[in-house]
């Protein structure tokens, strides 16, 4: 439940900023009547993640595509979860430089850029999940599962009316940095997982007799092993020391500013 509720909130709470910039800037720049287009691609993107979400969760049942789908989420949310990280300080800046490429266009071209962009972006949040979720739902209980993803969401929702309430006081960089920490280190046990789950079922190396010692070698990393409950938990710890850190660091900064003004 704790890595739904992660994953859901994460995830939700990227879309939801997507959103809210993306209305902020077409009201800011005049275009409000393109908001059409924004709550229609939101509405297609469900729909595409829900279809995703439900032929994942068929795949998954099978062990060997359970294996090839945490791999593939793992390698697939590591380099997302690391281009976020890496442009964190720019994500506003670069979602409106893309929503005035498309609204600046004539016509319906407009609507349909608009609509694509949103489409296109929303989907991608909820294609992530889907797969992140699908990795784990062989071992995780449903009603975990459902649980985390509506507590997730539901915090998601509150830490988003909060950032357009008070954006200038919340730091979206520092938020990317420690929750996309989250995003890597689960992508990596989810990689791993992968990994001995396919050498399990004697369907990673083409030689039957090669699987054993990978699958002997990546034991602690299945579900229930203390190694796999440990790095669990520091999923929660290692972003939670990185966020005190950096508030630290940002305060020690600041008071070294006013000691120099004075």
């Amino acid at each position: 439940m704790f890595e739904t509720m992660l994953i859901t909130f994460r995830e939700g709470l990227e879309a939801f900023l997507i959103v809210a910039i993306t209305l902020a800037y077409l009201q800011k720049t005049g275009r409000a009547h393109l908001a059409k287009a924004v709550y229609g691609g939101i509405a297609a993107a469900l729909l595409i993640s829900a279809t995703t979400s439900f032929h994942i969760q068929e795949l998954a049942e099978d062990p060997v595509m359970e294996g090839a789908l945490a791999m593939i989420a793992g390698v697939l949310v590591a380099s997302m979860t690391f281009y976020v990280i890496k442009n964190a300080r720019n994500i506003k800046t670069n979602i409106t430089d893309k929503i005035e490429h498309s609204a600046a266009k004539t016509g319906n071209a407009a609507y349909i850029g608009v609509f694509l962009f949103i489409t296109l972006m929303i989907a991608r949040e909820g294609m992530e999940t889907a797969l992140m979720l699908g990795g784990i739902s062989t071992y995780a209980h449903a009603t975990a599962i459902f649980g985390g993803a509506v507590g997730g969401l539901l915090i998601a929702a509150l830490f988003g009316a909060l950032w357009v309430k008070q954006s200038s006081k919340i730091n979206l960089r520092l938020f990317m940095q420690v929750t996309g920490i989250f995003l890597f280190l689960f992508s990596i046990q989810l990689f791993l997982y992968g990994i001995h789950e396919l050498s399990e079922m004697n369907a990673l190396l083409p030689v039957e007799e090669w699987n054993y010692p990978v699958h002997m070698a990546t034991e602690m990393f299945a579900h229930g092993h203390w190694v796999a409950q440990t790095i669990t938990y520091s999923l929660l710890a290692v972003p939670c020391a990185w966020l005190a850190f950096s508030f630290i660091s940002e305060k020690c900064g600041t008071n070294k500013q006013f000691s120099a003004a004075e």
